[in-house]
């Protein structure tokens, strides 16, 4: 015979086994509705216990930008915000090294410079500044167009950068004439013209400029520019006469933008690392990474 008390705890546990039958009898339910035919009952009830930890884990664990070699953890954020906004060039792996080409005094020296740009994307090189003060608009689109066969070929991406007059003809409030201009990855805009622009110009997948002081990283920094370089960081024979930023204060400059910034002026291929330690994205260089001709 059965007491009162003795019954309340047979109900009380067959309740609970009932409950937990229901459970799992759902919960196998639901599961073999979902489950692909070819899946074992087993193999996916393990799945689905996995991806519940996961999900779990998931849920305490807080999302951080992954912070690159060199930069502070104050500045991980700036710089992950930055690198993954839309259409911004970080998000297709902007190069760490931008060689900027020597001059060319004369289309028959077209030749021999495309020889050496090969050099110098075969040692590597995917991000080409063609820098020219000396040819006309004729001699600079066919360097252009030569150059762009080499970079394109490499998987490298080019940008202009022509002579002042030539520049003039071929830009025209913030945007380029259409027909004139040779198709390129992008344009690089002087100091000079980037303190005179009132929106980025149109048309280009990139455009950066040419910076020096603080007033410019924020011009180019408001026009929503893909990166600047930022010179003379060191003493540099391209030009001579220029008093050097050096590291402390160009680390300073770089600070005030959350654009890349290219150091430029005395850098050197293990001049890398310093770089960035002292808040570059990366380095340009003309003879770092030109070939010896």
């Amino acid at each position: 015979m059965f007491h009162a008390a003795d019954l309340r705890t047979f109900l009380k546990t067959f309740g609970t086994v009932f409950r937990l039958h229901c459970v799992h009898t759902s919960d196998t339910t639901r599961y073999q509705r979902h489950r692909p035919a070819e899946t074992s009952a087993a193999s996916y009830d393990a799945a689905i216990q996995t991806t519940r930890r996961t999900q779990a884990d998931s849920a305490y664990r807080p999302s951080m930008p992954l912070r690159p070699a060199g930069t502070s953890r104050v500045s991980a954020k700036t710089h992950h915000d930055a690198s993954t906004s839309p259409g911004h060039p970080l998000t297709a792996a902007l190069p760490r090294q931008l060689l900027v080409t020597p001059d060319v005094t004369s289309r028959t020296h077209i030749a021999e410079f495309a020889s050496q740009l090969a050099q110098a994307l075969a040692r590597g090189t995917r991000l080409v500044q063609l820098r020219n003060r000396s040819l006309d608009a004729d001699g600079y689109r066919a360097l252009a167009e030569s150059a762009l066969a080499l970079t394109h070929a490499a998987g490298a991406q080019l940008i202009l950068n022509p002579p002042h007059d030539v520049a003039d003809r071929w830009l025209a409030a913030d945007g380029v004439i259409a027909g004139t201009v040779p198709q390129a990855d992008g344009w690089h805009l002087t100091s000079e013209r980037l303190m005179s622009c009132a929106t980025r110009p149109v048309g280009w997948k990139i455009v950066s400029a040419a910076c020096h002081d603080a007033a410019q990283l924020a011009q180019a920094t408001r026009l929503g520019l893909d990166f600047v370089t930022l010179s003379p960081v060191l003493a540099t024979a391209t030009h001579p006469d220029a008093t050097p930023l050096g590291w402390p204060t160009f680390t300073t400059l770089a600070a005030q933008t959350s654009l890349p910034v290219f150091a430029l002026g005395g850098m050197r291929a293990e001049t890398l690392t310093s770089a960035r330690n002292a808040g570059a994205y990366g380095i340009a260089a003309i003879r770092a990474f030109w070939p010896a001709g």
